[in-house]
């Protein structure tokens, strides 16, 4: 039995916020189809996060939907949920594509739950040959805020989150284990979440991949593969026993994943045997570098940036006139997204204690008056403006006057209203 395990598709994602990554998007996902072609699994799986936005644009959801429908004729093709993705797009994703398989044959399931109602499920597959069942546990991510409906008696405690997504593990397995026949059968789960030993990238969400939100290596199922998605890093995680790995995302995604090498991932299991993963490096998506240093040594190094989307952090004594046409016309062969100056002479320099002597105080109408000669404003009215700042800055803070609401807060409390006799006339004030 064979599976292809990819991950992190994050479909609509820009670099830097504005420049579209489409073309290589379209790139990639035609090499992992390639891949799919040559390597003919028995089961896809995609570890969540298709898309980088809950609404994603009509023509990111038609080219997932395009080539996912191209690996469903390849091989039964499993998508499941990630915290990028929208659990409603998924609900309708997968009533669409049951009508579209029902027609052609096909097969194609999204698996995601908004975590108000116990989430994930068993899929069951048959190999190529006939020989063997695949049984696919599926768990798509659960926000930390909806946990706590599936498990209001753990708390918000240290732990706790983790030990929810444990009990949801354990439940899944059992299932999985229903009818479960060790000569025939080959167990898979697939998850999106934070296992604690993995490396995370530099493009996740931070807030999502910290300690409290992280899983133990230990809790993962028994099983002959664990198909994990969330880490954007290509990796293995825990001790082998069981073989668990992270896909990846298809391209890097930010600068700090310059050096990462990206990959899908082909599973071999057979019942009773040894796991074998065999990454397959993925070569579509440009390389991201980011270069820091002086123009002479961009110059001396603009080989290695031909083809590249580059960042420059360029150092310099004194401020360079049309920078970016400078390093622009040193790495012509680059595709040059962003340029900083690192410029010594503008560098600002934080003041501490140590930089004013004990015995004078700083003279701050002085450091304001200096401060408006470098703006390019005219004398007459930067004293104007440095009297009044040097007036507010001696007074004597007052207390403003209270509010009109305040005012008729306190006439109400100092006459409280009373019931009137019930023989009494209420009469208009």
């Amino acid at each position: 039995m064979r599976v292809l395990h990819t991950s992190d598709w994050h479909l609509g994602k820009t670099l830097l916020q504005r420049r579209s990554r489409d073309e290589e998007f379209d790139a990639v996902l035609a090499e992992i189809t390639a891949v799919a072609d040559t390597v003919q699994p028995d089961l896809i799986v995609h570890s969540g996060d298709l898309f980088d936005s809950y609404r994603p644009a009509h023509k990111d959801v038609l080219r997932a939907m395009r080539c996912l429908n191209n690996l469903a004729r390849t091989a039964p093709t499993v998508v499941l949920g990630g915290n990028h993705d929208s659990p409603e797009l998924f609900r309708l994703l997968d009533y669409l594509s049951r009508l579209h398989g029902e027609a052609d044959g096909s097969g194609l399931r999204f698996v995601h739950s908004r975590g108000d109602t116990e989430p994930g499920a068993v899929l069951d597959f048959v190999s190529r040959d006939k020989r063997e069942r695949i049984r696919l546990a599926a768990l798509p991510y659960v926000h930390p805020n909806r946990y706590l409906h599936l498990f209001p008696g753990f708390g918000t405690t240290e732990g706790a989150y983790a030990a929810g997504l444990r009990t949801l593990q354990e439940g899944l397995l059992a299932r999985l284990r229903e009818g479960y026949v060790p000569d025939t059968d080959v167990l898979l789960f697939t998850a999106h979440q934070y296992v604690a030993s993995a490396v995370p990238g530099h493009s996740e969400r931070i807030w999502e991949v910290r300690e409290p939100y992280a899983t133990d290596a230990d809790a993962l199922p028994p099983v002959a593969y664990c198909a994990l998605g969330h880490i954007h890093k290509p990796q293995p995680v825990g001790s082998g026993h069981p073989p668990a790995r992270y896909a990846g995302s298809p391209l890097q995604m930010d600068f700090g994943e310059s050096e990462e090498t990206k990959s899908v991932t082909v599973v071999e299991a057979r019942p009773g045997r040894r796991t074998l993963i065999d990454p397959h490096t993925l070569h579509a998506g440009r390389r991201l570098a980011h270069f820091e240093g002086t123009l002479d040594e961009l110059r001396a190094a603009a080989d290695q940036y031909s083809g590249v989307y580059l960042k420059a952090t360029i150092r310099s004594d004194e401020p360079v006139t049309r920078l970016g046409d400078h390093v622009a016309d040193l790495v012509p062969e680059a595709i040059l997204v962003d340029v900083e100056e690192n410029c010594a002479a503008t560098r600002a320099t934080v003041l501490t204690s140590a930089d004013v002597a004990d015995t004078e105080d700083p003279d701050i109408p002085a450091a304001f008056s200096a401060y408006l000669a470098t703006t390019g404003t005219p004398g007459q009215r930067a004293d104007d403006v440095v009297a009044a700042f040097t007036e507010l800055l001696h007074t004597t803070e007052a207390t403003p006057p209270p509010s009109p609401g305040e005012q008729l807060l306190t006439r109400a409390l100092a006459t409280p209203w009373t019931k009137p006799a019930a023989d009494a006339t209420e009469t208009a004030p």
